[in-house]
């Protein structure tokens, strides 16, 4: 039994659990949704088994990467080396474990970062509108106007070769994409009557925008950032393939590949493998944000 309030003080219901709870089953409902459709099904389902390759598989196998072994040199694959051995002796399995996990995780978390400098930007260039939106915007097309590619190579040649230096780039990469979607979205939302609305109850700009506008704004975020996520992976391979990536021996799939690339007619395996890989992420990650576009499409979108 809650106890009572003390005299003259008026209890507060507490509302956090409530929408924790709220969000969680909405949040259920919505991946039980993707799932009843088979291009959600099928790469949620490919998605979580990568994850479980990237972050899982190494600390139940102890085989290190880096350490050659004594089996032949690009070896085939065998039952103790399921994709073969590298020029090195090195297992493939290994690598391609540990080199997926670095992918994952440093390109998630510069996507993430460069989209929340994105977003800010775009909020408060399409907030306040004038010539603050003007100069915010012509700084953006001028990251634009720089090839992705090129541009990440310029900033790694200024900060040095390493995983750092490619997670910068690919964050100032995601920048101009994410600041462009949310200054649309807040220059729709602006001139709703709940903004007018919230005006006349003296409510203050930041609070309309932060709270009431920009949670409207986040369905077009939710569809692009798989995208995102694809384009930036791609580059990150590109780059470690290029040889501007991790630093040797560190593994990664872009640079698994540079290393196969001598070897692919006498071990294609050496090259497969991190192919193969990759085209399941990105595949999975465009079937998701399908799914998504029309589960937050009013016209496309089925009653499940």
């Amino acid at each position: 039994m809650s106890s009572a309030a003390p005299a003259g003080q008026v209890e507060t219901p507490q509302l956090g659990d409530v929408e924790r709870f709220h969000f969680l089953r909405f949040a259920w409902s919505e991946l039980r949704a993707i799932m009843r459709e088979p291009r959600g099904a099928l790469a949620v389902s490919v998605l979580v088994l990568l994850l479980f390759f990237a972050f899982i598989f190494p600390l139940l196998d102890p085989t290190d990467p880096n350490q050659p072994g004594d089996g032949p040199k690009n070896g085939d694959i065998s039952w103790d080396n399921p994709m073969g051995t590298d020029h090195l002796s090195r297992d493939l399995l290994a690598r391609n474990s540990i080199g997926l996990g670095r992918t994952i995780k440093h390109g998630f978390v510069a996507v993430l970062v460069g989209w929340v400098i994105g977003i800010v930007i775009g909020y408060t260039a399409g907030w306040r509108g004038g010539r603050t939106d003007t100069l915010i915007m012509r700084g953006v097309d001028v990251l634009l106007a720089f090839p992705g590619i090129i541009f990440a190579i310029l900033l790694i040649t200024i900060l040095g070769s390493g995983i750092f230096s490619v997670a910068v780039a690919i964050a100032f990469f995601n920048i101009p994409g994410s600041a462009r979607l949310a200054r649309a979205g807040v220059l729709r939302e602006r001139e709703r009557d709940y903004v007018l609305a919230g005006r006349c109850l003296g409510l203050s700009g930041a609070r309309i925008l932060f709270r009431h506008v920009a949670p409207n704004t986040f369905g077009a975020f939710t569809v692009q950032v798989p995208l995102a996520i694809v384009a930036s992976v791609l580059i990150m391979a590109a780059l470690n393939f290029l040889g501007l990536g991790a630093e040797l021996p560190d593994p990664t799939l872009g640079a698994i590949m540079q290393e196969g690339r001598p070897f692919m007619r006498d071990a294609p395996h050496f090259v497969i493998g991190p192919v193969v890989i990759l085209a399941l992420m990105l595949t999975s990650l465009n079937f998701l944000s399908d799914v998504l576009t029309e589960r937050l499409d009013p016209v496309r979108r089925r009653r499940v």
